[in-house]
């Protein structure tokens, strides 16, 4: 009860943009070395619709590798953003990456944090933060599958559990990777308002957004291993899964079938885009991997609003994160789909534990 009322009133307060801004400025945190891809791409296109500026930003200016599949080109390094905006961010995302404990992305939140940034982070991206000092004392959450690991490393954190999202004074940490939706939501409710989430939200196929969740649905055991095993030794040839991207992609539509298409241990994911440099709805730079023809054996899949013809033209939104799974279901198999959905805490449909 508690918790649930936590969350109504943090839903319930307003974001508003500081330092004279005509709106709120989120900068989204990245690891030049790997960063997660759905983690860092949904926050961003959400809290963008929501009508917040928002800004890339990673160690060096230099191109991001988004883990496990794609490529962007961040819009500056740490030195310039605190160049331009000296007053720092009204909110910093930090998604999950490869590095839990980068020295310089730690030491930069450290300093977004003092300037009074809300400090909102996704899935395991809590390590980092929790890197920081900033959670200690403090309730948190995070991946199911990496709790031993943080009840370890950051004891002085008060780690949460079958929640999907926790706010404790100007830290929100949240769990598996598909809390990137409802977290995001969340804030785009503070900054726009609940007309404003809602219409969102219904645009992307999400009836709720709140708190609730049960994390212990989800595990890695034996039926999974097994999964894993034999599509690692018996997965091949990979499937080359392409997904397809043009000028204007939604980030959030093109965030999971991305994420999905590559953690069946028998398929790789890479964008595919008729140039080598894609700008998406939100001014983000995209950097395909397959440009031009697409390989013979190549599995297409064309996004919402794309044209194109392929393996799967996914026609909503709304439907997108069901059709994705249907279709490695179909392609690699009920237990492939169900593994993959597990590693991002995500249901498949019609099926229970």
């Amino acid at each position: 009860m508690a918790a649930s009322l936590l969350m109504g009133a943090a839903r319930a307060a307003s974001i508003e943009p500081s330092h004279g801004r005509e709106r709120v400025l989120v900068a989204v945190a990245a690891l030049n070395k790997g960063t997660e891809v759905t983690d860092f791409l949904v926050p961003y296109g959400i809290l963008a619709e929501a009508g917040a500026e928002v800004v890339a930003v990673a160690p060096e200016a230099a191109p991001v590798a988004l883990w496990p599949a794609g490529r962007i080109s961040p819009h500056m390094d740490f030195a310039g953003f605190d160049a331009v905006h000296e007053a720092g961010a009204d909110i910093v995302i930090i998604p999950a990456m490869i590095e839990r404990a980068d020295e310089a992305v730690v030491e930069w939140l450290r300093e977004q944090a003092a300037k009074g940034a809300l400090m909102v982070s996704i899935c395991e991206g809590s390590q980092t933060l929790a890197a920081t000092g900033l959670l200690d004392g403090r309730r948190a959450t995070g991946h199911f599958y990496e709790e031993g690991t943080r009840l370890k490393h950051f004891p002085a954190v008060n780690w949460q559990r079958n929640i999907r999202y926790v706010e404790d004074g100007n830290t929100i940490s949240s769990s598996g990777v598909s809390a990137s939706l409802p977290i995001s939501l969340m804030l785009a409710e503070r900054i726009a308002g609940p007309a404003r989430a809602a219409e969102i939200a219904a645009h992307y196929g999400v009836t709720d957004w709140s708190a609730d969740h049960d994390s212990e649905a989800f595990d890695i055991g034996m039926r999974e291993m097994a999964t894993a095993l034999k599509n690692l030794v018996f997965g091949w040839p990979r499937a080359d899964i392409l997904i397809a991207a043009g000028d204007g992609v939604s980030e959030v539509d093109l965030a999971f079938p991305l994420d999905f298409a590559a953690r069946s241990w028998k398929s790789e994911a890479r964008l595919f885009a008729a140039t080598d440099e894609v700008t998406t709805r939100h001014g983000l730079t995209l950097l395909a991997d397959v440009t031009g023809e697409a390989p013979k054996r190549a599995h297409v899949i064309r996004l919402p609003g794309d044209e194109g013809e392929g393996c799967l033209e996914i026609e909503s939104s709304a439907t997108l994160r069901e059709d994705m799974l249907a279709w490695i279901g179909e392609k690699m198999g009920r237990g492939t789909a169900h593994f993959v959905a597990v590693q991002l805490e995500y249901p498949v449909p019609g099926e229970t534990r």
